[in-house]
Order: structure tokens, then sequence, then C-alpha cells
């Protein structure tokens, strides 16, 4: 069941406190109120919020260097709401995602009723990812296509029950984590595209097949229309080139996966292969050089 927020302060301190500090202004502060859902999922908060008219205020005076930086993906229901940030304003509509930066100024006007799920994302949970995502702040993405589908159908879903394991929910913040990049991939800038923009395409496209044995350089420049030299020259400015920056990311699932309760059954072999990886022979060799652990530190039952 969701909180009642009937007054305007109360629902200003609990967005302020969930989300970033905020200011709620409605036009009639004796009927200003929302009705709240909230999950923490991993580093995640989904906040599902059903309110009247009100306008949300993020100014210069309530930004300080102590606040945690978020990206806040929303996720429009009902009503019309108006974003206004980075010199941009855009009316976004019911099935329309858009998103804000918590570390600059921006404003939410409903001037109706109306029905939102905001996804709060700490900006060091996206990586360089982040930036991205960042500069598309203010503009209506449409909830269309595979990935928006199935985002929107994530994100509508607050209200049901949600895995109580700690693991289980991490697990959830990766996948809402790879929907939100995989929609945001491929959407139109406010400038044209660069080389940066490209690379983050490429990320979100391999983050979302490792899985796949066959995924490799050649595979990912044709999917992307581009020669293996380009790709290679794209990686060149990061710090990891492309075939270790995937090996890494590897690595890392492999690693979580083993350090898993849930997967303590799971032959090593398989835990690999759920991540593309079919020769295990130098697995523990390769998790001892990246993580310092090898897989029966990894496997070893935790006090």
């Amino acid at each position: 069941m969701g909180s009642g927020l009937p007054a305007t302060r109360s629902f200003e301190a609990f967005t302020s406190a969930r989300c970033a500090p905020l200011q709620v202004v409605g036009p009639d502060p004796q009927e200003c109120g929302a009705v709240v859902d909230q999950a923490t999922v991993g580093p995640l908060v989904v906040v599902r919020i059903r309110a009247t008219a009100a306008t949300v205020t993020r100014d210069s005076s309530r930004i300080t260097s102590s606040d945690m930086e978020w990206v806040h993906v929303n996720l429009v229901h009902r009503g019309l709401v108006t974003a206004i940030q980075d010199d941009r304003a855009t009316t976004v509509r019911p099935g329309e995602l858009f998103t804000c930066d918590s570390t600059r100024p921006y404003r939410l006007v409903g001037a109706v009723p109306s029905d939102f799920t905001v996804l709060c994302v700490p900006r060091a949970v996206l990586g360089r990812h982040g930036d991205t995502i960042s500069r598309r702040t203010a503009l209506s993405v449409p909830a269309q296509g595979a990935i928006g589908r199935l985002l929107d159908q994530a994100l509508s879903a607050v209200d049901a029950d949600l895995p109580r394991d700690s693991a289980a929910r991490m697990h959830l913040a990766d996948a809402l984590t790879a929907l939100l990049l995989g929609a945001f991939a491929d959407t139109a800038c406010a400038r044209p595209p660069v080389a940066s923009d490209l690379v983050e395409r490429i990320r979100a496209h391999v983050l979302a097949h490792l899985d796949d044995p066959r995924l490799n350089a050649e595979r990912t420049a044709r999917r992307h229309n581009i020669s293996v030299r380009h790709l290679h020259a794209l990686f060149k400015e990061s710090d990891l080139t492309f075939a270790a920056w995937v090996r890494h990311e590897r690595l890392r699932r492999i690693r979580r996966d083993l350090l898993d309760p849930a997967f303590a059954d799971v032959s090593t072999a398989a835990v690999a292969a759920r991540w593309g990886v079919h020769d295990t022979k130098h697995l523990g060799r390769a998790l001892r050089s990246e993580f310092g652990e090898t897989v029966s530190d990894l496997r070893r039952p935790r006090p």
C-alpha cells in the first residue's frame, strides 16, 4: 500500500529524503498531496508517485557537494508533466520517459494530477554511461520497442512483491540498469552524434549480449556498421581496450554469481557459461589477476 502524504510539507519532505532536496508547491496547499510507494532495489530506489497538481523545484540553493549524485529516470503513467532542465522544456505524456540530473537545477510542473514512477540511479552505478544519459535531460523518450516496453513494465510494477533476498535484488538492479542503458542508447541527442555516443551504444549492446560466446570485435563492429579497426580506435580513449573491457565485464559478473549463495550448487563451469565463457581452463588465474581472489576464495562459505 502507498503512503498517503496529504500536506505539501509532508510530500516535500518525503521526496527530498528519497530523491534529492526539493521544493514542492501546489496551487492550493490544503489540497496538495500524494500517495507514494517506494522500494529499494540494491543501490537503486524506485518511487511511484500519484500526486495532485504541483510544481517540484530543485534550485541551486538546494544543491550541495554532500548530496548524493542521482540520475532520475521518470516514467509518466497518467497526466502531463513539463520537465525543465539545461535550458530545455519538454511536456511529457503518458508512456514517455524523461531524465533529470540531481547535480543541476531542474523543475517539474504538473498542472494536473499525475501518476509517474521515478527510478533513482546513483551516477556511480552508471559509470561512464552517466554522462551520456545526463546529456538527455528534459527530453521525452517514448517507451516503445522491446527494451522500452520492458523498462515500462518493470517500473510500473513497483507495487508488486519484490524478492527479499539481497543478492536477488542486486540482480534485479543490474537488470533495471541494463534496460535503462538500452532504452537511452539509441535516443536522439540535442546535438549531432559524436564518437562518444557511438561508444556508448556499443557498450550498451555488448552488456546486453555478454552471455553470447560468439560476441567478439568482428561481430560487434559489423552490428554497428563500422570496421574492426574503427572499433579498436574508439576504445583507445578508454582505460581498457575493447577485448579487455568485455573480459572485465564478464569476470565481474562471474565473480558476483560465485559469491551468490543461490549459485552454491551450480558448477563453476556453468556459472561461467552464463556469461559466455565456455573455456574455464584459465578462469581461476583470470579472477585472481582481476580481483585478487581465486575460485576457491569466492566459493568459500561466508560466516
